[in-house]
């Protein structure tokens, strides 16, 4: 694993979007698995003035994870985030990218589909994960196998609870839909991003703690080419 600290929020989220489309530049055809939440927002708004829509011509994006039984059109989905902040301003045509329909009544064959999609596809080429307050990567919650793929999980109360941020008004949460960790371990490139004083005691844990299932976040350190970007802020306890 490979640690790079940045001076702010702003720098970390240069530097982000800048190697996002050097990884689609040089391989045009890239499988990439974009997460959503507050932290990647201003890489994916830098991505929209720095690249153009011919950048993503061949590349085909795959939303990290979605709140079981919240619609894709919903504020607080993965879907919308991305769209919103990345998508529709390159206007990059749906026949690009996927996401989990988590409202589906099949939640394991909608696992399988992303899963397959993948094989099809060679595996990732990138996966871009934020980090949670108790140590999860995307929806995978402690306790989740590194062995595997696209997953449901049960979530966590931290997570339901810190979830509410992103909705207008209280919605239940109580399961996720997930690319699960055996393809972030199997992607050829890795990255987890994370800013501000909030994530620096989980940082510390990553980096510190056994590597194990109860801190999904620590595989990381198993990856043959995992990044930890982080600014300030999120090391200060390192």
């Amino acid at each position: 694993m490979k640690t790079e600290i940045f001076e702010n929020h702003e720098f970390l989220s240069d530097a982000v979007s800048t190697h996002i489309i050097e990884i689609v530049r040089k391989k045009p055809t890239a499988t990439l698995v974009l997460t959503s939440g507050n932290t990647p927002i201003l890489a994916y708004q830098k991505i929209t003035e720095l690249a153009k829509t011919e950048d993503f011509a061949q590349t085909f994006i795959i939303g990290l994870d979605e709140w079981v039984g919240i619609s894709g059109e919903s504020e607080g989905s993965c879907r919308y985030i991305v769209e919103q902040n990345l998508l529709k301003p390159l206007n990059i045509p749906e026949s690009n990218y996927t996401f989990f329909d988590s409202m589906t009544d099949d939640l394991e064959s909608e696992c399988k589909r992303v899963d397959h999609l993948i094989f099809a596809r060679g595996g990732l080429d990138f996966i871009l994960v934020g980090l949670g307050t108790n140590g999860h990567l995307g929806l995978n919650e402690p306790g989740s196998s590194f062995d595997a793929y696209c997953q449901v999980t049960d979530l966590e109360e931290i997570t339901a609870t810190v979830g509410q941020k992103y909705f207008n008004s209280s919605t239940p949460l109580t399961k996720g839909i997930t690319v699960g960790i055996k393809h972030l371990l199997e992607a050829k490139e890795a990255m987890i991003m994370a800013n501000g004083e909030s994530k620096a005691e989980i940082v510390k844990r990553l980096v510190s703690e056994e590597i194990n299932e109860k801190l999904p976040a620590t595989v990381l350190r198993k990856h043959s080419y995992g990044l930890l970007w982080i600014d300030k802020a999120a090391a200060s306890d390192l």
